[in-house]
């Protein structure tokens, strides 16, 4: 390449580098769809999809991306457009980008379209590849325009098409792939290596779900295997994580929670239809019990470093029951908002009293609760932390979102109900969760996420307080090993 022509490129994308997004397209490799079930992915998958993802530096939301991809008769179109804000020695510079390419049905390059802008910078440029492989690209800045033509070796991708190719052909623990992309500021080819470097079984609701961790170069990209990009960390340590287009676009400061980094302890047994058992006695090693009074109690019994929990009865729940709201003076903790159980919001208390207008018996409030959030909240994994009022306006969530709107709206209905985290079994492995418990003479254990009332003895409470505090759990768990020596 001629110094020229070098120096034409670094003129046209100085003031880009500065706002950390001028390689938005060049870094985003992985993008994508959906979960779907553990196993090993192989195949042509590709769909027509939409996916947002929030940019941070340092935990600080700075900006967003979003990705289509479509078929268009016998080419696929994939787009990129994304904006950042970076504010450097008290100032602020925004930057807008756009991306978009034409592959042929193997997502092999036929051209591309990109344009990003600082302020008064700007870089543009257009790119054909013809029939002998070179590559006609025309580029512009607010300074000149220029014309080049490259040879290019092979038949590279694109960055936005790289998931693609990887799905074609096929992703397993260990696997490395060879795969020649092209730079579209040095119009380079380079070999890009990526290894599959773990398999994550990820709990969404009552099914268990894949993420591919994958090592790009220096960088780190988690996916589904329905296709969807998880998260990415670049080397310079800027995060890209997940989220719905609201969220995405939103420049609120939510705290971040990385369910991606959270324990997955794989049981020396395998359980089955545990929703069916009455009893379960496990051996906690590597855990200070010292540290979790809340694991004695109710139906939890612990002796050593040995826990047993036994399903409560139906009759005894029965007789305990009351007419809402609760009429004691014990529990106003637990009847009261918190900064995510937002049980004083005028759209939760109202429909609270709709809730119990329906049912007004504190049992019988609790099973329509549970099941009402499990058929209508999506099962949808999130990296934030979030209050009552925004997962009912996004009905999505995992098993932090049902709880905490769980325990708005019974709190707003008059019905004590503490949100608590620990271990849950499901598919052979236990994991991070949280669910609510309410006061029925005890507090007895419910799970909205699961579809669960009372709540299946594999539920091992740990913790209680808000869903922040629960949050924090995942560094203690770490080290754990269960082995379950009754189940029945």
């Amino acid at each position: 390449m001629s110094k020229g022509f070098s120096k034409f490129i670094q003129l046209g994308i100085v003031g880009i580098w500065l706002c950390l997004i001028s390689l938005l397209v060049y870094r985003h490799y992985i993008s994508g769809a959906e979960l779907s079930e553990l196993r090993a992915v192989s195949g042509n998958q590709f769909r027509t999809s939409e996916e947002w993802l929030g940019i941070y530096w340092e935990n600080r939301k700075i900006g967003h991306i979003r990705t289509s991809s479509e078929k268009i008769g016998n080419e696929y179109r994939f787009t990129q457009s994304g904006e950042t804000e970076v504010t450097r020695e008290d100032r602020t510079i925004k930057n807008i980008s756009s991306f978009t390419c034409l592959t042929d049905l193997t997502y092999r390059i036929k051209s591309f379209a990109y344009e990003s802008r600082s302020g008064e910078t700007y870089y543009k440029s257009h790119g054909e590849l013809d029939k002998d492989n070179v590559l006609l690209v025309f580029m512009e800045t607010e300074k000149q325009k220029k014309t080049e033509t490259v040879e290019l070796r092979g038949q590279p991708y694109l960055p936005a098409t790289v998931k693609h190719a990887l799905f074609a052909r096929g992703l397993e623990q260990g696997k490395r792939i060879s795969i020649p992309v092209l730079n579209i500021f040095s119009f380079m080819v380079a070999d890009t290596v990526v290894e599959v470097e773990k398999l994550i079984p990820v709990k969404t609701g009552i099914n268990v779900n894949t993420a591919y961790l994958l090592k790009i170069g220096n960088n780190f990209s988690w996916i589904s295997d329905g296709g969807i990009t998880l998260k990415e960390k670049d080397a310079s340590g800027v995060l890209y994580l997940a989220e719905n287009e609201t969220m995405a676009k939103s420049k609120d400061t939510r705290p971040l929670f990385d369910y991606l980094s959270m324990p997955v302890i794989k049981a020396d047994t395998l359980l089955s239809n545990t929703e069916d058992l009455s009893y379960l006695k496990a051996r906690l090693e590597g855990l200070d019990v010292a540290r979790y009074p809340l694991l004695q109690g109710g139906r939890q019994v612990v002796r050593g470093n040995i826990v047993e929990l036994r399903r409560e009865n139906d009759a005894s729940l029965k007789e305990k029951t009351y007419d809402l709201p609760y009429s004691g003076k014990d529990l106003g903790p637990f009847l009261s908002p918190t900064p995510f159980v937002q049980s004083d919001h005028h759209t939760i208390l109202y429909n609270a009293k709709k809730f119990v207008a329906i049912e007004k018996n504190a049992l019988r409030l609790a099973r329509f609760l549970t099941s009402n959030l499990y058929l209508t909240i999506t099962k949808t994994p999130s990296f934030h932390l979030i209050p009552a009022m925004d997962i009912f306006d996004m009905r999505a969530g995992e098993s932090n979102e049902h709880t905490v709107l769980f325990t708005s709206f019974a709190r707003a209905g008059g019905m004590p109900a503490r949100m608590v985290g620990g271990l849950v079994y499901l598919q052979g492995y236990f994991y991070f969760h949280t669910w609510p418990e309410i006061w029925l003479g005890q507090w007895v254990p419910v799970d909205p996420s699961m579809g669960q009332f009372p709540a299946d003895v594999t539920h091992i409470r740990l913790m209680e307080g808000d869903i922040d505090t629960l949050a924090s759990l995942g560094e203690g768990m770490r080290d754990i090993k269960i082995d379950i020596m009754e189940a029945r």
